[in-house]
């Protein structure tokens, strides 16, 4: 497994390649924010067609009703019926043209209308489709929960959540298969207590071969990941907590009863902790390899409670963002010999290690680059206008 280390050779907490990651936030920043410029121009246009909509009709009704009154006044004192018959005609005529006018002018409206929708669906489309790869894994310093389960004989499914001060979204998660222990790690044994003697009862250990129990239910966020495993008759059930920032873990064992294995002075002398602590390790990867999903589906992007796509809060969602890569960004600062670029370690599995860097300048210039609105990206990762 690769590790990612600071100039300095101390670890980075992301336990990623920063700036691959960070390459990417420019390009998902450059590609989507003339994208949210357009719908913000077509948001605009649609209520300057409901204004001037709203104009024309006004206009004509102002105009029927001067006719009517007009003509109401040149017969003031009744008139002839044949003056009548003509008022009333005119009267007729005059409401029969602006009901006319008022379809075109629905009609118009609503065309238009209709071509400014599919433009903003199109380009909020466009968006969703380039952020989606993206934001489980490119969002740092987010508070996240991967909450999965299974029905029947599917693969895990639910959802991953995630929030970065008022930025929020969710994913809906479903897997290929049905995964079993043996498939993460291999044979697989847990000792659990056991009642021996012929006359007398005695506690004793004997051990549960997990091998070909189920991954049924996992629960993994920032601080802890829970996994729960069932035989394949559903009857006996293990259930394992871990905290992967300490490794530390616990283990019920539910049969008849549950029973914390972890706190059974005689049982727990017998749990190979580095057999449980590769097992919860390999739930973690699996949750986490996109390979092993039939469904990944972006299907929350919110901005304080509002679509993020749609009002459109793109550029609010970025800042937020970028924020968190500069202060990482800082961090690579403060590890480092040099002060006008950002500089990560990559060590291979073998020992081989690399350098990756960004200078400072060209994501300035990335950002400067994207527009109107860029000197307000740059200042959010902390560069300003006036950066060097």
């Amino acid at each position: 497994m690769m590790k990612y280390l600071y100039q300095d050779s101390v670890k980075l907490p992301s336990k990623r390649d920063f700036i691959h990651d960070l390459e990417t936030l420019l390009d998902v920043t450059a590609a989507v924010v003339p994208l949210e410029d357009e719908i913000i121009s077509a948001n605009n246009e649609v209520k300057e067609n409901h204004r001037a909509k709203d104009r024309k009709i006004a206009g004509l009704r102002t105009f029927e009703s001067n006719v009517t009154m007009q003509v109401n006044e040149l017969v003031r004192d009744g008139g002839t019926d044949e003056i009548q018959v003509c008022k009333n005609a005119i009267t007729e005529v005059c409401a029969s043209c602006v009901n006319q006018q008022k379809a075109k002018v629905d009609s118009e409206s609503d065309a238009s209308l209709t071509d400014l929708a599919e433009k903003i669906d199109l380009n909020s489309e466009r968006i969703c489709k380039i952020l989606s790869p993206f934001l489980e894994f490119g969002v740092y310093g987010a508070r996240y929960v991967y909450s999965l389960g299974i029905e029947g004989k599917k693969g895990l499914h639910g959802e991953f959540k995630a929030d970065l001060g008022e930025l929020s979204f969710a994913y809906e998660l479903q897997f290929k298969g049905m995964v079993i222990v043996k498939h993460l790690v291999g044979p697989f044994a847990i000792p659990i207590p056991k009642k021996a003697g012929l006359f007398h009862s005695e506690e004793a250990v004997k051990m549960l071969d997990m091998s070909h129990h189920r991954l049924v239910d996992v629960t993994y966020s920032n601080n802890q990941v829970t996994a729960e495993f069932k035989d394949r008759r559903g009857a006996r059930m293990v259930r394992i907590e871990m905290k992967p920032a300490t490794n530390d873990y616990s283990i019920v064992y539910d049969d008849a009863e549950p029973v914390n294995l972890t706190r059974d002075e005689l049982v727990s002398q017998e749990i190979d902790s580095d057999g449980i602590l590769d097992l919860m390790h390999a739930v973690i990867s699996y949750v986490l390899d996109t390979e092993k999903r039939g469904v990944a589906t972006l299907v929350r992007l919110t901005f304080n409670g509002m679509n993020v796509v749609r009002e459109p809060l793109v550029s609010d969602a970025l800042k937020v963002m970028l924020a968190e890569y500069g202060r990482f960004a800082n961090e690579c600062i403060a590890h480092g010999a040099a002060k006008d670029e950002f500089v990560i370690k990559i060590e291979s599995d073998d020992g081989t290690r690399t350098e990756k860097y960004m200078s400072i300048s060209t994501v300035k210039n990335r950002l400067l680059g994207i527009g109107k609105g860029g000197a307000e990206l740059a200042d959010a990762f902390g560069l300003g206008t006036s950066a060097s």
